[in-house]
């Protein structure tokens, strides 16, 4: 797809969240296999998890496997991330090295993730980012749940630093939490003046925010095939039947 206007349109078109399916495999021969099996599925996007390639440190190999997945999933959205240890990654790197990372391979996706609160002058980076691709702007909390309104500042901060979509994605401890992750959501978009957000809440628990997304006004939901890359992920197959079951209105 490969142009951020067409890749945001795409995702807030008929309000039916986008299911986006994470690869998280160290080899490029695993990744393009996983590719394959995301471009047959009923997902609507790939997110490849750069923080399990095992090159990742080598740009122009990371750039050479960008490309070659591209013509994997044709038309398909691509989401390129790289999820710092920080905030339940797989692996780390410095600031400078992220930034090139993401400001030099990264362009050749159709959306990258930024972790907003990564540094102070993130603003950088999404400003040169938004030249080329959709900027998903991302905070995670797996160690617990932040009160509602908190978290909808997170998302409106996000959005003034760049973000051209805010997500968050957080861990519940109990039932309410996952009410208070979905109010956030509300808050955020009406605050926003409509404009998308993703959330989610993560484990068995926050199942519902996942399945539930159009209500909140969650633009995309994450669901696997194979291994997850998150607590709480439903089989893409699964998801899109519990959220095609959702949006069945009946008759009038």
């Amino acid at each position: 797809m490969n142009n951020a206007s067409q890749v945001l349109g795409f995702l807030t078109g008929d309000g039916i969240p986008k299911i986006c399916a994470p690869v998280v495999e160290s080899t490029r021969e695993g990744i393009l296999k996983m590719a394959e099996a995301v471009y047959k599925s009923e997902a609507d996007i790939m997110e490849w998890r750069v923080d399990y390639y095992k090159d990742f440190h080598n740009i122009d190999e990371t750039t050479r496997t960008l490309s070659v997945i591209k013509t994997v999933i044709k038309d398909k959205p691509l989401l390129f991330t790289f999820r710092t240890l920080h905030e339940g990654g797989e692996a780390d790197i410095n600031y400078n090295e992220y930034f090139a990372l993401l400001s030099k391979a990264g362009i050749g996706a159709d959306l990258v993730d930024v972790e907003i609160y990564r540094n102070e002058n993130i603003k950088e980076l999404t400003g040169l980012l938004k030249k080329h691709v959709a900027v998903i702007g991302s905070y995670h909390d797996f160690n617990g749940t932040p009160p509602a309104e908190e978290m909808a500042g997170r998302l409106v901060y996000m959005k003034s630093m760049g973000a051209d979509i805010p997500k968050i994605a957080v861990m519940p401890k109990k039932k309410i939490d996952v009410i208070n992750l979905m109010e956030a959501s509300l808050l955020a978009r009406e605050r926003l003046g409509g404009e998308p957000v993703i959330t989610m809440s993560m484990s068995g628990m926050g199942v519902i925010s996942r399945i539930a997304a159009e209500t909140t006004g969650s633009v995309m939901t994450f669901g696997c095939i194979g291994k997850p890359s998150a607590p709480g992920q439903i089989e893409v197959k699964k998801l899109k039947e519990l959220i095609d079951g959702l949006h069945w209105k009946g008759k009038n």
